[in-house]
């Protein structure tokens, strides 16, 4: 049994209790992700690990938790599988965060190989996730698209990634949006889209890469015969259109704007993708 209350620690707004080592605490708050209780995992567990890791205490171990996180995308437990996800896109923001305040880029706790291992890891785990369920009662949320989606935000603005990565990443949303068995209307399609919006404000992506990728993603639904959209097209209509609402409205992460580095040729082309879903938008 724990020695650590966790509950009197939520309830201290998240504060290291006196005499404790956060790092040491990580195998145990990794193991709480697999819990069925939604206080024990959500609450407790991935609340402590994310304010924890944004207060800095885990700065010194950041590539550590980054490979424990990545080895348990796969685990045989969904819980486990999900949460690590959101985890390790935390560590990787943190990186991202901390690389703003580096002088050399070899003081990255996310190195090239330990970036490219973070992105291998999420690629095999998440087009193939078969529980792709957002919510239950009893459990909790689940939610692995969603999270999925939030370890590709992190790893497109990591300052590691690169423009062959950034395809990558676009092109393993798609791969999810394929197989995707269940309609998902919980918020999944915002974060889908703001994981997209990240890669489109690298300048690394050109605007014929990313016209390419789009090509391909409006596959989903232009390929289909007439009838009920299954659940990958329809998801996909939603991110495209949640896109082009943060087109438009903007986008804040870690208190800085995010934008994507081409708008005008951007904007354009999801307009045109969006007229191939339902030719009236736009005027004359």
């Amino acid at each position: 049994m724990s020695q650590i209350d966790w509950a009197a620690v939520a309830a201290n707004e998240y504060a290291v209790p006196e005499e404790l080592n956060p790092v040491d605490a990580i195998p145990e708050l990794l193991d709480m992700l697999a819990s069925p209780d939604p206080i024990v995992r959500d609450e407790q567990a991935y609340t402590i690990l994310a304010v924890w890791l944004g207060a800095g205490h885990f700065d010194a171990v950041l590539g550590e938790l980054g490979e424990q996180t990545a080895k348990l995308l796969s685990a045989p437990d969904v819980l486990t599988r999900s949460f690590s996800a959101v985890i390790l896109g935390e560590a990787l923001n943190r990186d991202t965060i901390l690389s703003r305040q580096r002088s050399q880029e070899s003081q990255l706790a996310f190195r090239s190989p330990q970036q490219a291992s973070a992105l291998a890891a999420w690629q095999a785990w998440y087009p193939h996730e078969p529980d792709v369920r957002s919510c239950e009662d009893g459990i909790g949320w689940i939610h692995a698209v969603a999270h999925g989606a939030d370890t590709a935000l992190a790893l497109a603005l990591h300052p590691q990634t690169d423009a062959a990565q950034l395809r990558l990443i676009l092109e393993t949303l798609t791969e999810r949006l394929r197989t995707l068995p269940l309609y998902l209307s919980q918020t999944e399609d915002d974060r889908l889209a703001l994981a997209i919006l990240a890669a489109l404000s690298r300048p690394e992506l050109s605007v014929t890469e990313f016209s390419a990728w789009l090509a391909d993603y409006q596959t989903l639904w232009t390929s289909l015969q007439p009838g009920l959209i299954p659940p990958g097209a329809a998801l996909a209509v939603q991110t495209l259109h949640s896109l082009h609402t943060l087109l438009h409205l903007g986008a804040t992460i870690n208190r800085a704007p995010l934008r994507p580095a081409h708008p005008t040729e951007t904007l354009e082309l999801v307009q045109d993708a969006l007229r191939s879903v339902y030719p009236y938008y736009g005027s004359v």
